[in-house]
């Protein structure tokens, strides 16, 4: 896969969320939650069900609104308003489950947006979406409707999707957790070879391994809090914190 973008100034901070609070009615989702993500950065969000894990992520392109804290993405305040839709074209996001329209093609999905949202011209979206699919390996699909590929392929579709509205920042939702084991290592390679492309890319995931091999920090999540952040060499290592030991514990001997 060919480099995303060259020359990345990694100084500068691309995403800073500061407490951010979510409830829902009497459940405290996010409590005081802070994070801050440089541009090329990948950060991996890890942690128990139910500890925060995807509200978090879902909060950075609003689609959970959050009681009390900001956010900020590329310098621009999430907020309502001509923002919101500012910064929903400069966050891509991946989800559990694929989202696909059926009744368009693979080139259909993900030409639609960049025609409709940014405007480009579809001769040139077309180009796009037919160099993403080559990037994430089934060019071949381009003309088939979701429903004859697999679950790995549709996750790529998704992937591709996302990329061609150019987006800063990639935010994955536990992208493997409806594929069958096989189709897993399909989808991971093609985030893997993302991340050594220099996207920045916030990853909510259970898969450790690629925790291991391709973030520069894991994060992580309890009871609506961060408790541990740190380089996967130290944090798999030696986690400092109980609830942190404790889940990789229990990862361990699974």
């Amino acid at each position: 896969m060919a480099p995303f973008e060259q020359n990345i100034d990694r100084s500068i901070e691309i995403v800073v969320a500061k407490n951010i609070v979510k409830s829902f009615a009497s459940f405290e989702a996010l409590r005081d939650v802070s994070l801050t993500v440089k541009k090329g950065e990948v950060v991996v969000i890890i942690g128990p069900s139910g500890s925060g894990k995807s509200t978090f992520i879902r909060t950075l392109n609003r689609l959970e609104n959050f009681e009390g804290g900001s956010i900020m993405i590329d310098g621009v305040l999430l907020e309502d308003g001509p923002s919101l839709n500012v910064i929903r074209k400069e966050v891509g996001m991946v989800f559990q489950s694929f989202n696909l329209f059926p009744h368009l093609t693979v080139l259909q999905n993900i030409t639609l947006a960049p025609m409709k949202v940014r405007g480009i011209d579809p001769g040139e979206a077309e180009k796009t979406a037919l160099d993403l699919l080559r990037r994430v390996g089934i060019a071949e699909q381009a003309q088939k409707y979701p429903s004859s590929l697999s679950g790995g392929q549709q996750q790529r579709v998704a992937i591709a999707r996302a990329l061609a509205m150019q987006p800063k920042v990639m935010l994955f939702d536990e992208p493997t957790s409806a594929l069958d084991p096989e189709m897993v290592n399909e989808v991971l390679n093609v985030m893997k070879e993302l991340a050594l492309s220099g996207m920045t890319m916030i990853v909510v995931t259970h898969e450790m391994g690629f925790a291991r091999e391709v973030a520069d920090r894991v994060v992580f999540f309890d009871q609506g809090r961060i408790v541990e952040e740190g380089h996967p060499d130290i944090f798999f290592r030696n986690p400092t914190h109980e609830r942190a030991r404790a889940f990789l514990g229990q990862l361990l001997n699974a």
